[in-house]
């Protein structure tokens, strides 16, 4: 993990930070070139592209290219919009098979390849038990609704075919089920803008997408020491978003938080929230924040919702056989956990 170690600062301190942004605002020591910074909301979630250029009618023009590659995906992958793939996938995908992009095929394939690496942990096919909470009216479904639609949730009945003529089809063996790429998608949309900053030829650069973040280079050299300086992420109080429960110092590296404050209602003394256990349709219990810290953000954002969903234990070992991923979760008492890499201080 490039220039990766913890910051001397204890659980729940308070930082400037209310979610993953940078910390830090030393300057690259250039004459002519700065920071430029743009922000614009998509796919649910405030997203912000920050980059070091020669001219700021150029930075203007990348950060704009960033945002429209977002909103492009936006178009494409989100359930709530009715012309989008995903939404005629999953109108369509069970009476007939359905044409994809090979785009949508790529995303569909890899999230796949997490249900299979997670057994079944990570499951897009939650949303045919997810789309019956609504968070912000505080419903939730009850126990025989939930009944109805589990034998739906199951991401092995998703079938990826090959045209003979070319191309791919997807279709779903049970009915009623739904698709998500909320686990996955905003991880996939920061990697693309890196992409398009990096073929640009940027060398310096953050992309932000509600907890997803993924870092090009660092945040340039110390005025005083010429000490180059890592970008410094602050990992949100899962209770209070004026604090921080630590900070991170990363350089060419993606971090993907996964919470059980971004969509949410209590009842009772209990959090319904977002992130949905496969196996029973229900809000994971035991965990209220894991951050996954590794090279690209697609991962980093699927293995944020797999360790969640698996818990302290099962979610680490699972972690620790991903070579690159390291994790960190707090727990429902506030207590942090550490995979096997960042224990070791590598």
């Amino acid at each position: 993990m490039p220039n990766l170690r913890l910051m001397p600062v204890c659980l729940f301190s308070r930082f400037a930070s209310a979610s993953l942004v940078a910390a830090l605002f030393f300057a690259p020591a250039a004459a002519l070139a700065e920071w430029y910074q743009h922000s614009f909301n998509v796919m649910g979630t405030r997203a912000s592209v920050e980059l070091w250029q020669q001219r700021v009618d150029t930075a203007k023009k990348l950060a704009r290219e960033v945002e429209l590659e977002m909103r492009r995906l936006e178009a494409a992958m989100s359930p709530y919009i009715e012309s989008s793939e995903l939404s005629l996938i999953n109108r369509e995908a069970f009476s007939r098979p359905v044409d994809i992009s090979p785009e949508m095929h790529a995303l569909l394939e890899r999230s796949i390849e997490f249900g299979d690496l997670s057994a079944g942990a990570f499951d897009i096919s939650f949303a045919s038990a997810g789309h019956l909470y609504n968070y912000r009216e505080g419903v939730k479904p009850s126990a025989s609704a939930l009944e109805t639609v589990l034998p739906a949730v199951n991401y092995k009945s998703i079938k990826l075919e090959l045209k003979k003529k070319g191309g791919t089809t997807v279709r779903f063996t049970k009915p009623g089920m739904k698709i998500d790429l909320g686990g996955i998608a905003k991880g996939y949309a920061v990697d693309q803008g890196i992409r398009l900053l990096e073929k640009h030829g940027v060398q310096a650069a953050m992309i932000s997408a509600g907890g997803d973040s993924r870092m090009l280079g660092d945040r340039g050299v110390h005025p005083e020491t010429g000490e180059r300086l890592s970008w410094v992420i602050g990992v949100r109080h899962p209770r209070d978003e004026t604090l921080s429960a630590l900070r991170l110092p990363l350089s060419n590296a993606a971090i993907s938080t996964s919470g059980d404050y971004e969509r949410f209602f209590d009842e009772a003394g209990h959090r319904y929230h977002h992130i949905i256990v496969p196996d029973t349709g229900k809000s994971a219990r035991g965990v209220v924040s894991v951050s996954i810290i590794g090279p690209k953000s697609i991962d980093c954002d699927a293995l944020s919702t797999t360790v969640f969903v698996l818990g302290v234990e099962k979610g680490l070992a699972l972690i620790d056989t991903v070579p690159e991923y390291d994790a960190i979760i707090i727990d429902a008492n506030g207590s942090l956990h550490y995979s096997a890499g960042l224990a070791a201080g590598k």
